[in-house]
């Protein structure tokens, strides 16, 4: 089922692009960094929509292609019980009854860095909350998701982003770099840390193939 997104398309792609740079200009593992990706997307959405965006983790599943019945899981079944850990989760943002997932352009790099045998497409996601499938066992559709969040793994995991400087540091990086279209933003943006040295980020604009 396709949903009208909260935000236009190229403020998602503009709001992806920055995390993604940024993430990019430190060498992390972005295919993996859905805890930023939440945190400073759910920031951008605050400080430039003025919506109330709230970032969540959990166990999360997404079908990514219908005949073949590829699905992407962050999550691990014991028993037949979906469960989330601090190992095993994704991270996501809710707001205004949406689900925003600024990762999801990142689908196809996280499916080769786990090994997957399978590419996901690069596409945007922002679904609502009402449109989820009822259970991981019911995802009939290509862009049909599951989600379960874990409120006590996320008051964790935040806390534990929180308390490393160098997290809020990067979200802010990301605050003071973004623009909303119809502005324009840097292609650049300088960065210095605590020594005085001086790192040069690009922005990495990517393109996608539509939405899930």
């Amino acid at each position: 089922m396709k949903t009208k997104p909260l935000i236009p398309l190229l403020d998602y792609l503009r709001i992806h692009a920055v995390i993604r740079s940024v993430l990019d200009s430190v060498d992390a593992h972005t295919a993996h960094a859905c805890m930023f990706f939440s945190i400073a997307g759910a920031a951008i959405l605050r400080e430039f929509y003025k919506k109330d965006a709230v970032q969540l983790a959990g166990a999360a599943f997404f079908l990514v292609n219908e005949q073949q019945r590829n699905v992407i899981s962050f999550a691990t079944l014991t028993e037949g019980q979906v469960q989330s850990s601090d190992t095993s989760f994704h991270a996501w943002i809710q707001c205004d009854e949406y689900v925003i997932d600024f990762m999801a352009p990142m689908f196809p790099e996280a499916c080769t860095s786990a090994g997957h045998p399978f590419i996901a497409p690069r596409r945007m996601f922002q679904k609502k909350w009402a449109d989820m499938a009822p259970s991981h066992e019911h995802l009939d559709q290509e862009g049909d998701f599951h989600l379960v969040p874990n409120p006590e793994l996320t008051v964790n995991l935040r806390q534990s982003f929180l308390k490393k400087p160098a997290g809020a540091d990067l979200v802010n990086v990301c605050l003071h770099w973004y623009r909303r279209p119809p502005k324009s933003i840097l292609p650049e943006l300088r960065m210095q840390n605590d020594l005085g040295e001086v790192t040069r980020i690009k922005l990495n604009n990517s393109a996608v193939s539509g939405a899930w």
